[in-house]
């Protein structure tokens, strides 16, 4: 159990200390870029942390004990209230991972100073990277945070989906799905007919929901995934060859 004094310590206006790490995300990419790429590309995805702190413990072990996979992604929710205590205490049990991990931003993550902690700690609300002739669009939906402005940017978002040499296929990564009531209800058929229209589309990952789905909710072969919360004990495992995805579901 925490006492008070641990969980209220910080101000939630503080977004950085002197141990505070940064750009997690580029430190990642830089580890997964040193590692060789073979016929398949395995990805563990999980989502909403918040404060589950000893279910993330056992989330590490588990996937540590799987030798195969390239690369881990947390689909949003690092934290609860989006303070910086709460960013710390996560970050210091993903550390512990043997693959390199990639974090989006969710709806929790924003509140408080919770924005400016994530991009000093993990990097661009937006941004993409291409691994194994895969192109990963992480992006921030948390439309209603925003009060459902231009979030999420299509305008960025259609320039990143656009036909890139050194990718064959898309993955999309984000906190809210577009189906939610969370997501701007004025954006979603936009931008669900981008991902549509982007050839190799392969999926849409996210968290939020706290339940797994997989599926195909508009009926255009796109294919939606969300994650169970680290309290459910479970994460999915993706395995790509050759543009063809398998997925199973792994306990922890």
């Amino acid at each position: 159990m925490w006492a008070c004094s641990d969980v209220f310590e910080y101000s939630p206006n503080q977004i950085h200390d002197h141990n505070t790490p940064r750009d997690l995300n580029a430190r990642n990419l830089a580890k997964l870029m040193a590692s060789a790429a073979d016929d398949t590309l395995t990805i563990a995805v999980t989502g909403d942390s918040q404060q589950f702190y000893d279910e993330a413990e056992r989330f590490v072990d588990k996937v540590n004990t799987l030798p195969d996979i390239d690369l881990v992604i947390l689909a949003g929710d690092i934290t609860h209230f989006g303070l910086l205590e709460e960013f710390e205490w996560m970050v210091e049990r993903l550390d512990k991972l043997i693959p390199p991990y990639f974090a989006v931003i969710g709806n929790h993550d924003v509140v408080a100073n919770g924005e400016k902690v994530f991009k000093r700690m993990f990097g661009p609300l937006n941004d993409t990277f291409v691994y194994d002739s895969v192109k990963f669009v992480l992006h921030n939906t948390n439309s209603r945070e925003y009060r459902f402005p231009n979030v999420p940017d299509l305008e960025w978002l259609e320039e990143q989906l656009r036909e890139d040499p050194a990718a064959k296929h898309v993955i999309a990564v984000s906190h809210v799905p577009p189906y939610s009531d969370d997501f701007n209800p004025d954006l979603e058929g936009a931008y669900t007919s981008l991902f549509r229209n982007t050839p190799g589309f392969l999926l849409s990952l996210h968290g939020h929901v706290h339940r797994y789905e997989d599926g195909y909710p508009y009926d255009d072969g796109v294919r939606y995934i969300t994650t169970n919360a680290f309290d459910k004990r479970d994460f999915v495992l993706l395995k790509i060859v050759d543009g063809q995805v398998f997925k199973e579901i792994i306990r922890y």
